[in-house]
């Protein structure tokens, strides 16, 4: 390091200029949770960064940030040994600047943090209470009192606003960490990372939003005295009494701005909460898939290295819970998509037919039908006519299923539609040869279902096809 010597100002100038190597050492003091950076880590990366830069700025850095000239700005205000190691111990303020230019750098509160701040405050209202001091400002120990109550209040406030402001910016967090750990192909890493991301998110909410967001309920109450709200209520009566309007009025724009945070506060705990229940129900899945997995995989060793054995003993299927009920699990159909002429036409015929539908309906203006708990005959014949009606102005085109598009062609034009409207209406067509328009019907025995109102219908499918004179 340089033996010369900088003042403040240019010391500074030059650091603001390499924020990032305070950028990292303040990085490592909170990770470490030490208020102090061991020379050695800090000069190793000081070299870091001077290995990229020019030989003129290599010089100004090595006398910038060398210990004599750091500690002769007052920008260090200690370097102590302990343990055998050298620290280096910053001033706060210097360490604030740096963190007002980093989002990522803001100190998160914890409970003992908290109680600092509050303990502080509670000093203060106790003086306030003693009536010791005139509530005047000619009284120049209440009005230095007055300026340490207000700077206070306020460092607490910006504290609480800069945490807020980090923590709201969690949920982009911890969505890059659950996409970083889906995208490994190895199943150790994914758990891994899944358990650290699970450990990292319960500390922060242990050690930081939970005890910020129980410092801002009004309705906590503390073994140890008042809460934040009680003493700012106490000040606000103490200010009222003595008539000094203006501070009590300044203290409860502090509670309304206090208890505002609160309801922040709240909502990121929530979310937090949300994502440690997804995270925690997720590794709890991937921990039973791969202890599935691997008793699987043994006993399908044990077949292969046993020349009688060429299947898997069903006892292991009913000894492990895993697998029970496989076999009762319908294959999944395939989705029957091809570029066939036949499979075309049939599209190209069904969205025809709903196309004239829709027409011949808009022109008669037909009335959609509308059901009654009226089951007399009277009302079930005059809604078989309406079907029967509404049937025949649909147009007939070459179906592989006949029922299945009819359901849905009525299901869309009748309110309240039942199962009992498809019937009636495919036994209109099957009795009425002109409304098949020249097709023909063949009763195929592949089957098919239909649900309606949580009741499954299964039948036999119908297909139409042309004929063809």
């Amino acid at each position: 390091m340089s033996d010369q010597r900088l003042l403040t100002i240019p010391t500074f100038s030059i650091m603001l200029e390499h924020h990032t190597i305070m950028r990292d050492v303040i990085r490592e003091m909170d990770e470490e949770g030490e208020p102090y950076i061991r020379e050695a880590r800090f000069i190793s990366r000081l070299h870091r960064h001077m290995q990229h830069i020019g030989k003129d700025k290599r010089k100004q850095l090595s006398t910038a940030f060398s210990i004599e000239n750091l500690l002769a700005a007052h920008i260090l205000v200690d370097k102590d040994e302990f343990g055998g190691e050298s620290r280096l111990i910053f001033d706060r303020s210097v360490i604030g600047v740096f963190r007002l230019f980093d989002r990522s750098l803001f100190q998160d509160l914890t409970d003992v943090a908290l109680k600092v701040q509050l303990g502080g405050v509670r000093l203060l209202l106790s003086q306030l209470e003693s009536e010791s001091l005139l509530f005047s400002d000619a009284d120049l120990d209440y009005k230095e009192l007055m300026d340490e109550l207000f700077h206070r209040l306020s460092e607490l406030l910006n504290s609480i606003r800069l945490n807020l402001v980090k923590m709201q910016d969690i949920n982009q967090e911890l969505t890059d960490a659950s996409e970083h750990a889906a995208k490994t192909d190895n199943p150790q890493i994914f758990a891994l990372l899944q358990q650290e991301s699970i450990g990292k998110i319960s500390r922060l909410l242990s050690r930081h939003i939970l005890p910020t967001r129980q410092f801002l309920d009004e309705k906590s109450r503390l073994q140890d005295g008042r809460n934040l709200f009680e003493c700012l209520q106490m000040f606000r009566r103490l200010f009222e009494r003595h008539q000094d309007h203006q501070r009590a009025l300044a203290m409860l724009r502090y509670e309304i701005t206090f208890n505002s945070f609160h309801s922040q506060m709240s909502k990121v705990s929530h979310s937090v909460d949300q994502f440690l229940a997804r995270s925690k129900k997720r590794l709890r899945q991937f921990n039973a898939i791969e202890a599935a997995f691997g008793e699987l995989t043994h006993a399908l060793d044990a077949t292969q290295k046993n020349i009688k054995r060429s299947l898997i003993d069903g006892e292991f299927a009913r000894n492990d819970g895993s697998f029970m009920g496989l076999m009762q699990q319908a294959r999944p159909k395939v989705l029957r998509i091809s570029r066939s002429e036949a499979y075309l036409n049939n599209v190209i015929s069904d969205i025809e037919a709903r196309v004239a539908d829709h027409s011949l309906l808009k022109q008669h203006r037909y009335a959609q039908l509308v059901s009654s708990k009226d089951d007399s005959t009277e009302r079930r014949l005059a809604r078989a006519e309406q079907i029967f009606d509404l049937v025949k102005q649909m147009k007939m085109a070459e179906y592989q299923d006949l029922t299945l598009a009819l359901h849905r062609r009525l299901n869309q034009n009748i309110t309240d539609y039942h199962f009992i409207d498809l019937l009636e209406g495919l036994n209109f067509l099957l009795c009425n040869h002109d409304m098949l328009d020249g097709h023909k019907l063949k009763t195929t025995n592949i089957r098919n279902c239909l649900a309606q109102d949580e009741i499954i219908y299964l039948y036999r499918k119908i297909r139409t096809e042309r004929v063809i004179l």
